[in-house]
């Protein structure tokens, strides 16, 4: 017998098998957080999660 893979949804903080989750994308289309189905219907209604952001908003240390 396989043991299940549990996680917590980061939004709504329920225990959910890893099967019942995705990952959102934010406006690049870049991966941005794992979350539950039922959560993630609601992050992509605009068709992004988080805020729109450009490079000019990207603050890159010197150092990077």
């Amino acid at each position: 017998m396989k043991e299940k893979d549990i996680r917590i949804c980061p939004v709504c903080n329920k225990e959910v098998e890893r099967n019942d989750m995705n990952f959102t994308r934010d406006c690049h289309g870049i991966t941005f957080r794992l979350v539950c189905n039922d959560c993630w219907e609601k992050l992509m209604e605009k068709g992004y999660d988080g805020q729109y952001y450009s490079e000019a908003d990207e603050c890159i240390d010197e150092n990077y």
